[in-house]
Formats: structure tokens, sequence, C-alpha cells
């Protein structure tokens, strides 16, 4: 049997006649096509995550758009984002609204010009014009307003209260969990499951097990590359910075003061080492690594602003910031390049702007780290 049979049911047009007899009348009238669906699992409406997206923007868009955002194909795989707005209403989660619901998506030159023609309060913010303007019966509004936009039904509503995932990913965050493996297709994976569950715990175990994951791979192949360190490394970074969306600031500065320990003894720090070893026939490449361990452990402007963000809302300054670091670090159990108090004293450098003295600390530790590989 060809692979066009195989996999499709259908007969491979070199199959002969004897061949085609071969197969049981039976099996052969059972072979089915497959059932392509969405990515993801659907919850107990149907909806898979995808539709739960397009459905939680809808109302952004008029019933006549065909210029739909990017990130609706690229990144929630959405490819006919019109069709599946059609679709989503046909099933009873969109309906066409009122003149009314148009008024939030139009601009403010847009309502003025609309109010002056309805003879309404002209001045003022946008939501004050538009509350004027739902004022005026909606029979003389859509005279005005030929446009229309969708609207959630009140089945749209519930589908998108029950899973409230949806909504976490189309919301700006400091930072990106996509960048370590987890996205909306596993955390929609583990939700279906149980959809009591609090998302948010959902993510930060997600979180947590891919740093686990990261951690034995490059435990058991030291030699593997910056792949497993960095993500190891980001892990904490961004399940501090998650953490401290909830405003639980002491446990978000901690996991994140050790990000920066784990990144300049694991992430920086063994990378240096290994390849110092690697390339101990060529001593230029050498010197350069130790030069270059600076550039892969500085701090960048946004990690200060997370830093200084974090101590603000600690309320700490001065000795205490050194203490708060100093109990972080030493959280970790890690040990490499630079001692606890010394990496304490780098970042302290690189947070006050010193940074040729942080420079200068990082080479004079490096060089110290590769003379006991001797």
């Amino acid at each position: 049997m060809g692979v066009l049979s195989s996999l499709f049911g259908k007969k491979d047009k070199n199959m002969d006649a004897q061949e085609q007899k071969s197969v049981p009348e039976t099996k052969r009238n059972t072979i089915k096509a497959p059932t392509f669906h969405l990515k993801g699992k659907p919850d107990i409406n149907g909806l898979y995550p995808s539709e739960l997206v397009m459905l939680a923007v809808a109302e952004r868009y008029s019933i006549t758009e065909t210029q739909f955002s990017g990130y609706l194909t690229y990144t929630y795989e959405i490819a006919n984002p019109l069709k599946m707005l059609k679709d989503l209403q046909s099933r009873g989660f969109l309906k066409i609204g009122s003149p009314i619901d148009v008024l939030p998506n139009l601009k403010l030159p847009e309502l003025k010009e609309l109010a002056t023609a309805l003879n309404t309060t002209v001045k003022g913010k946008k939501a004050d014009i538009i509350a004027q303007l739902s004022g005026v019966d909606e029979e003389t509004l859509g005279k005005f307003v030929k446009e229309r936009s969708w609207k959630l039904t009140e089945n749209g509503e519930k589908a998108l209260k029950a899973n409230p995932y949806i909504q976490y990913f189309l919301d700006k965050h400091n930072y990106n969990i996509s960048e370590v493996g987890v996205d909306i297709w596993s955390v929609n994976e583990e939700f279906v499951k149980d959809p009591k569950r609090p998302y948010r715990d959902i993510i930060y175990r997600q979180l947590n097990n891919q740093m686990n994951k990261a951690s034995i791979a490059f435990q058991k192949n030291p030699m593997s590359g910056t792949t497993n360190t960095h993500q190891y490394c980001e892990c904490y970074r961004i399940m501090g910075l998650f953490v401290e969306e909830e405003k639980s600031y002491e446990n978000a500065s901690d996991l994140y003061f050790q990000y920066l320990f784990k990144r300049i003894n694991i992430g920086a720090g063994l990378q240096l080492l290994i390849n110092y070893q690697l390339f101990k026939n060529d001593k230029k490449y050498q010197a350069d690594s130790i030069k270059r361990y600076y550039d892969d452990i500085q701090l960048y402007p946004f990690h200060k602003t997370e830093i200084l963000r974090l101590l603000d809302e600690l309320n700490i300054t001065g000795d205490a910031i050194r203490n708060a670091l100093i109990t972080s670090f030493k959280r970790t159990g890690d040990s490499g390049i630079m001692s606890v108090e010394e990496a304490t004293d780098f970042i302290i450098l690189e947070l006050s702007g010193d940074v040729d003295e942080s420079r200068d600390l990082s080479y004079k530790l490096a060089k110290r780290a590769v003379k006991k590989l001797k």
C-alpha cells in the first residue's frame, strides 16, 4: 500500500487491482482522512486558545475590518481572523454591536465631529464626549454612525471569564515567558485539565519546571553551551518579575537577586571556565575570554530599572541593600568566579555607575578563577 493510502485513505495510482483486492472490504471502508483542528485543547464550550484570543480582541474591530494585527497570526496562529469572527458569531459568542458600541473605537477628532453634528458637548476628554453621545437615542445615532463593531454576547463574556489566562497573554508584561518555553498552549493544556486551578499557579509551576529542566541539562552536559545556562538564569528573573506583579515584593526581589548571582557565576562564569579549558592552546582567545566576562555580566539599563524598582518597593537604602543582596546570594548555595561578598560589591558598583571599577573587579576575579584551572 502506498504512502497516500496509508496516510489519507486514498488509493495510490500505482496500486494494482490485485493489491487493492488484498485489502479487506471492511478495512477499506473504515479508513478515514485525518481530522484537522486548531492548536491546543478546547474548553467545555469547544473553544480553542486562538478562538478565545479572537473573542477577547473582537470588540476592537468593525464587522467590515479586513486588516488585523499581525500578532494574531504569528503569535496565536489565527490564519483568517475575519472568518474566525464570523464563526464565533454563528456559534453565539459574538453579535453585531449597536451604534453606541462603535464609539470607543472612534478617534477623538471623529467623536468631536459627530458631537457637533448631533449638538452634544464637544469639550472634555474622549470618555466625556462618549458619555454625551451615548445619551442620544440609538436610531438617531445610527443615522450618523454607519459602521458597526463586534460585540460579545453573554455566552462570549462567560467564555472569557472562564478562561482568565487568555487575557494574561494579551496584557503587556516586563518579561516574556515564551522565551523560556512557557506559552499559551502549554498553559492551556494544564488549565483545561483543572479549570478551577488559578492560572498564575500553573504559569509559575511551568516556569519552575523549565528552570529545573535547564539545570539538569547543563549539569549532565556542562559542555553543551550557553543555551541551558541562559534559560536557567532567565527563569529566575522572569519568576521574580512574575511574583512582583502580585505585589509580593520580598519574594520577587529574592528571586531576582538570585538571578543576578547565578548570572554572574553560572550564566557567564561557567562558560568562561569551560572556554578557557577548551582553548588552552590559544592564549589570545583565553585572554579575550577573560575580558569578555564583564560584557556578559554587566547590568544593562533594563536590569537597573528592574532592580531599582524592586528596591524602591522594599523601601530600603544603604547597608540594607547590601544585606538584602548578600542574603539572597547566600540562599542560592552556588559558588563560582565571585563570592557572595564580591558579587554584592560588583552589583552595587554597577548600580552606582562606577563602571570602570566594576569592570576592573570582574577582570581581576576572572583572572584569579582561571589560574586555579592550571
